[in-house]
């Protein structure tokens, strides 16, 4: 990469004779010297930084991905440059690309959030949504990150990026990678109602059904309960097990005729979490539904008694 030791580049110099080509470069100039005591330093990170900040004061695009390069620079002053120099051309991508890496701790990761933030591009949700859930950067999702997705996706319609990020969420609930499917779950429980019906929507097509049904049973409320009750239906019997817990934890007593026919599923974990979220919902609730029943047995009843008594008048 670059010049390596024989030659270090002079970037005054190189600005002054408007030379681009040397700039570039510059930009990718390495000098990796070993100390005694087996410590690596790189004077080249200086000069790396330095043709960067000329090539942006020089508004040289053709630069560009040299500069999306050095996103990934091992040096952080390096990278803070580059996302400087893209923020100065409006270039929201690629810096939401490089938060996947980014250290958590690191200048550059707060610089290029606040640059996401203050570029506002709607395109640079979905990928900002893709660097927090797979990155390799830090464990777990941070809310003020989230928030930054959030706020990008705010006023562009049901079809806007919004639909980008839950479809980018909602894909990885089913990565083996059980840190990428994590995120992926405390994502779509930060976003709540918003995100039901995508997740709804994904029931049929998920290679992962069960974490689908249970992220439905945590949002919870009126937008999760009839994707539930149909889950009870779901080929998977992971599902439909985890719809009948969900559907206890709700404790609406819709779902208690539902819950009594899953007691006589084919699944014994699924009759069993059925029994236990009947248990749940408690007497009233079996009360409640034992009383509608009858009540309809009762209205039937009466109908095929006045049926009769019409077809005797007819006689």
């Amino acid at each position: 990469m670059g010049l390596g030791t024989e030659r270090t580049p002079k970037v005054a110099a190189l600005a002054r004779r408007g030379d681009l080509a040397g700039l570039v470069e510059a930009a990718e100039h390495t000098d990796v010297r070993t100390g005694r005591d087996g410590s690596a330093r790189d004077p080249g990170a200086r000069v790396r930084q330095t043709a960067i900040e000329t090539l942006a004061e020089m508004d040289a695009r053709d630069a560009t991905d040299v500069i999306v390069r050095a996103l990934a620079d091992p040096w952080d002053d390096v990278r803070c440059a580059a996302i400087r120099a893209l923020y100065d051309w409006g270039e929201a991508v690629p810096i939401a690309e490089a938060v996947a890496w980014l250290p958590a701790d690191a200048p550059s990761r707060s610089m290029a959030l606040a640059a996401i933030t203050k570029l506002a591009d709607p395109a640079s949700a979905p990928v900002l949504a893709i660097s927090l859930v797979h990155g390799t950067a830090q464990a777990g999702l941070w809310e003020e990150e989230l928030e930054v997705v959030a706020l990008l996706c705010k006023g562009n319609g049901r079809r806007g990026p919004l639909a980008q990020v839950l479809d980018v969420l909602v894909e990885a609930l089913a990565y083996r990678d059980e840190d990428v499917s994590g995120r992926a779950e405390d994502f779509l429980l930060w976003l709540g109602p918003q995100a039901a019906r995508a997740v709804t929507a994904s029931l049929d097509r998920s290679t992962a059904p069960h974490r689908t049904v249970w992220i439905l049973g945590q949002i919870g409320g009126e937008a999760a309960l009839e994707p539930l009750l149909s889950a009870l239906d779901h080929a998977d019997p992971r599902a439909r097990a985890e719809a009948c817990t969900a559907l206890g934890d709700l404790r609406d007593p819709i779902a208690v005729e539902p819950l009594l026919d899953a007691t006589r599923d084919s699944s014994h974990a699924v009759r069993v979490k059925a029994a236990a979220a009947l248990d749940r919902l408690g007497t009233v609730g079996l009360i409640g539904a034992l009383a509608e029943e009858a009540v309809a047995r009762a209205a039937a009843s009466r109908l095929s008694d006045a049926a009769q008594r019409s077809a005797a008048a007819l006689r």
